[in-house]
């Protein structure tokens, strides 16, 4: 049985991946720390954070945070891009993790962009809260 931190991943990537808007752009499984601008663009979605709660006796509320980082290459004009790109993501995450059992919100938007030679990088970083309940893990 896949775990659902994973089914998360899976749904997010798979969305993105299968949107237009997004052709050209490489989703890694996993980001690494340091990304050439030859291989940019790219994408990658995380799971870094859970804060937890037992809500009854054998079901705990999991508030996963999920994380869309894109990195992609520009001019001047790389702000207003990633901003597109974020109203992008922000549909694609939410129509694909939205559920009767899952609730999805965004949470925050982080963007940074610097000079690199001639061009400008910019890299857009999205927090999704996921709220589910899940049974909580026993050895039987």
């Amino acid at each position: 049985m896949t775990h659902y931190r994973t089914a998360f991943r899976d749904a997010a990537r798979a969305a993105l991946a299968a949107d237009p808007h997004f052709a050209g752009v490489t989703i890694l499984k996993v980001w690494p720390g340091s990304v050439d601008a030859a291989t940019l663009p790219v994408l990658g979605v995380l799971t870094p954070q859970e804060p937890s709660q037992r809500d009854a006796q054998r079901t705990v509320t999991r508030r996963t945070l999920m994380q869309i980082a894109l990195r992609r290459e520009g001019g001047e004009d790389i702000e207003d891009r990633l901003d597109e790109d974020s109203a992008r993501i922000e549909a694609v995450i939410l129509a694909a993790l939205r559920t009767s059992e899952v609730r999805a919100v965004l949470e925050e938007t982080s963007i940074v962009s610097h000079s690199q030679s001639r061009a400008y990088v910019g890299t857009l970083i999205m927090s999704f809260r996921l709220q589910s309940w899940q049974p909580e893990p026993t050895l039987i």
